[in-house]
């Protein structure tokens, strides 16, 4: 490699630009990569942090219903969920979807409408839902990756 770098005849340019140009792509290739990871990452800790919201506001309900010998918390109102998660993440929703833009308004990445569920009467929450994240390269779309995505917030350990 140093050998071509120092070559004055020129004919290791060629070599040498092919390489950069290789490591760029792989460093391109780690960067969104590493972008996607960290919006998966925090999608899922604002979805938990949303639902434990939803036990903190409904405590008073659901501790009476423990306390009476039987958990009546057998569903979780989706709209309400939705609502929280809307206004925590600032998604705006058009149809079947939660978009969350950027400053430019562009889409950074969009959510189909979070499915929730209780397992079983007890504190075990469930939201299933699937994250978009776009892929653009020199500002033209490329692709949009489709990650399945499950949160589960066990708080009957909790509690």
């Amino acid at each position: 490699m140093v050998g071509l770098i120092n070559n004055k005849r020129g004919e290791g340019y060629v070599q040498v630009c092919v390489i950069i140009i290789i490591l760029c792509m792989i460093l391109s290739v780690l960067v969104t990569f590493a972008s996607t990871v960290n919006v998966i990452r925090l999608t899922q800790n604002n979805s938990k942090t949303v639902l434990e919201n939803f036990v903190i506001t409904n405590s008073i309900e659901i501790y009476k219903s423990i306390k009476q010998g039987s958990n009546q918390t057998i569903s979780v109102d989706a709209e309400e969920y939705v609502s929280d998660l809307k206004r925590f993440c600032t998604f705006e929703e058009v149809g079947d979807f939660l978009y969350h833009n950027d400053a430019s308004g562009n889409t950074d990445y969009f959510i189909t409408d979070p499915e929730i569920s209780i397992e079983s009467k007890k504190l075990r929450l469930t939201v299933s839902y699937t994250l978009y994240v776009p892929l653009y390269f020199n500002g033209i779309h490329i692709t949009t990756v489709s990650i399945p995505t499950t949160v589960k917030v066990n708080l009957d350990d909790k509690f």
